[in-house]
């Protein structure tokens, strides 16, 4: 039995659709470079274990249609450190000037390009760390618990949450490994179970509590 691929549409051209384990990270790498590229460039650090990687000066609309073709393709892939590694070597290809791609990654992601049906159950690639969500627990239950130890402020309502994507930035760049893995899994999860997290800067603990209908640290 075999299954389409979801397309996307940018410019004049189609391409695969983002896996949603990268949230609102693959509109910033394919679409737009905002000036909250923090949380991007941490979570992409700490899928690829890349501790030196910088987003800064990188811009999506200097991307060449040979690397956005392949961002693409790798984006539709579930996030992991082979993927994220990936993105980061195009990343910084654009941000050194060039408009080509490396030929070991146009190969190796050569069949996504061509959107063809994939047989279900084929090997993918697993996500970070390949985090297993607790059993019987709300997604949003592990990144609250883990927020509220960071002393975070994150308001819930629907699937939405709301947070300071610079001061997540700053949690998953901490120097305690530990915490970087619970975060960044406990992200993974949200994106899975189809929540969007949305950048609400200078939030406070007080004002979390009050616009949070579903949930507030």
């Amino acid at each position: 039995m075999t299954g389409k691929l979801h397309l996307i549409r940018i410019g004049d051209h189609y391409y695969p659709r983002p896996d949603r384990g990268w949230g609102s990270c693959a509109e910033e790498l394919l679409h737009h470079s905002s000036r909250y590229y923090h949380y991007t460039e941490a979570f992409l650090r700490n899928l690829a274990g890349d501790r030196r990687f910088v987003l800064g000066g990188y811009r999506a609309e200097d991307l060449s249609e040979a690397q956005r073709g392949v961002l693409a393709a790798v984006l539709s892939l579930p996030p992991g450190a082979e993927t994220a590694a990936a993105c980061i070597r195009i990343v910084e290809a654009v941000c050194a000037g060039r408009d080509d791609v490396d030929a070991d990654l146009a190969e190796r992601y050569r069949e996504r390009l061509h959107v063809v049906p994939r047989e279900e159950g084929a090997p993918v690639e697993h996500s970070f760390h390949d985090p297993v969500p607790p059993r019987d627990l709300p997604p949003i239950e592990p990144f609250l618990a883990i927020a509220e130890r960071l002393q975070m402020p994150v308001a819930v309502h629907g699937h939405v949450v709301e947070l300071s994507f610079r001061q997540l930035a700053r949690h998953l760049d901490s120097p305690r490994p530990q915490v970087r893995v619970n975060l960044q899994n406990a992200i993974l999860w949200l994106h899975q179970a189809g929540y969007h997290l949305h950048d609400h800067p200078g939030l406070s603990h007080g004002e979390a509590r009050d616009i949070g209908d579903d949930g507030a640290v």
